[in-house]
């Protein structure tokens, strides 16, 4: 069989960098290949030099056994690599159907056949199982939405390597089922596929072989049966076991200085529970259960219907973040590229927000910023925060520097209470025990975590309790000791089944 991909020997360079080192990788038609790596460890530099976004300094690609000398973006199309993350919709006002077939709309007598083009582009989408509107401009489609029918078009332009980069992260269930679904459809194309993801969960699912890349390095290429499993993954990829991961520091338990009851809103009800200083309280459920809402009414983001909430046993109102924030609560919300961070404010900017705000709200028309460098510089140094500068864009560093950033942000304002929605979400393995380590040193100083996470492994790692929310409902409650997978996926589900069941009585 001829190989659809070969890169041999593929050099990169940049300032102070050695983004990779005589890296080697070949690809068959029909494979789906998953690549895998910490952030820093060259996986998107490849993609970009393989898509023609970046030049190589020295090496060779092949393409079907011919040598690509030169390549850019718009050759690599015409060759059939294209990377999902690229804006393969380019026109954002046009309609979804127009720009399926933009360049090539069928026409009549020179006129376009608006009618057929909004037939065909329907046709096609439901062959895929993708319900959009195709007369909507692409600008109005959810991101998931747009990433699903960029999706689409890629599998209707006859691609020969499709590559994936973090696809399932803005996607629902339903969603990345369907995703699987096209992949495996390119598959039986014979189309090649280079999946990058770091829920390495996925990899095992839907890829046939996967690379590890460590510095620039390729530290091999296996079947995915070889491997076995995400716990014999995770020490080839960053040379530590996955026990060594969850960092869980014996700190002494305190006294309740959080305290929720019967808080109802708009997705949840009758919920309570505590939370004891140097804990971290871990909250689970399915996604949609009601995790969030409840961490953004707690936050002041959402309105409470009913219920009270008590900060070291005193009764307090809060109407809005200002009000958590005068409380000592800290907030990383589960989107932080939308509800959490600046992005194309700098370091400094993001890590001081919060100081700002409360300069903005006395009226004071003066910034110390010299001291919010101080801060800032500070933080970097203690959060081991990677950035070039506290001048730089943070929207240019990864997703675990970013989430230090948050933490900076707290920690700076000295929160007692830090609630985290999904803070390894969309992070890489070692940015993870970064994160998981933070956490540990945050309880030791007293303060208290809510840790809520879909991912049950990390959740029983660095937890000391974890309630269960069902269906908007707290479901049990299950301390360290006794936390298993099964026992919490139970809870979990157990108010939709007893729904269920009091559907079928009436």
């Amino acid at each position: 069989m001829t190989e659809l991909l070969r890169v041999e020997n593929i050099r990169k360079s940049f300032p102070g960098v050695k983004a990779l080192d005589n890296v080697n990788l070949s690809i068959n038609p029909g494979e789906v290949r998953g690549l895998v790596g910490e952030n820093g460890a060259g996986k998107s530099t490849l993609i970009k030099i393989i898509t023609g976004a970046y030049e190589k300094d020295a090496g060779s690609i092949f393409l079907l056994g011919r040598e690509l000398k030169k390549i850019d973006p718009i050759l690599s199309r015409k060759l059939g690599i294209f990377a999902v993350y690229q804006d393969v919709m380019i026109a954002p006002d046009m309609s979804v159907a127009e720009n399926f077939f933009l360049g090539s709309q069928p026409t009549r007598f020179g006129f376009v056949r608006w009618k057929k083009m909004k037939t065909e582009a329907q046709r096609f989408l439901k062959e895929v199982g993708l319900e959009v509107d195709v007369t909507k401009p692409i600008r109005e489609l959810s991101l998931a939405e747009k990433e699903m029918v960029t999706i689409a078009k890629v599998l209707l332009m006859n691609p020969k390597l499709v590559i994936f980069d973090e696809p399932t992260a803005v996607l629902t269930s339903k969603e990345k089922r369907l995703l699987f679904d096209m992949i495996k459809t390119l598959k039986e194309r014979n189309v090649g596929v280079i999946y990058i993801s770091h829920n390495l969960e996925e990899i095992f699912e839907i890829c046939d072989t996967v690379t590890i890349l460590k510095d620039g390095n390729v530290v091999g290429t296996y079947k995915v049966e070889e491997i076995g499993s995400v716990r014999d993954l995770i020490p080839l990829m960053v040379g530590r076991k996955i026990e060594d991961m969850y960092y869980k520091q014996q700190v002494p338990i305190g006294e309740t200085i959080l305290k929720v009851e019967n808080l109802t809103g708009k997705k949840f009800r009758n919920v309570t529970f505590h939370l004891r200083s140097g804990e971290i309280l871990g909250v689970y459920g399915l996604v949609g259960a009601g995790r969030t809402e409840i961490a953004r009414a707690i936050y002041g983001l959402d309105r409470i219907e009913a219920g009270s909430i008590y900060i070291k046993g005193e009764k307090v109102t809060i109407k809005s973040p200002r009000n958590a924030i005068k409380h000592g609560i800290g907030y990383l919300p589960e989107d932080r590229r939308v509800h959490g961070l600046f992005p194309v404010q700098t370091v400094e900017f993001n890590i001081n927000f919060v100081n700002y705000s409360d300069v903005l709200a006395r009226m004071l028309l003066f910034v110390d910023h010299k001291k919010a460098r101080k801060l800032a510089l500070d933080q970097v140094r203690k959060l081991s925060i990677k950035t070039p500068s506290i001048f730089h864009p943070v929207q240019k560093l990864s997703g675990g520097n970013q989430q230090k950033i948050i933490l900076a942000r707290w920690l700076s304002r000295v929160a007692s209470i830090l609630i985290l929605d999904e803070p390894t979400n969309g992070i890489d393995v070692g940015a993870k025990a970064e994160i998981y380590r933070l956490i540990g040193e945050i309880v030791s100083q007293g303060k208290a975590v809510i840790f809520i996470s879909s991912y049950l492994p990390e959740l029983m790692g660095i937890s000391d309790r974890i309630i269960v929310i069902s269906n908007g409902m707290v479901a049990g409650e299950v301390e360290r000791d006794d936390f298993s997978e099964e026992k919490l996926l139970t809870l979990a589900m157990s108010n939709y089944i007893d729904a269920r069941k009091g559907e079928d009585t009436l």
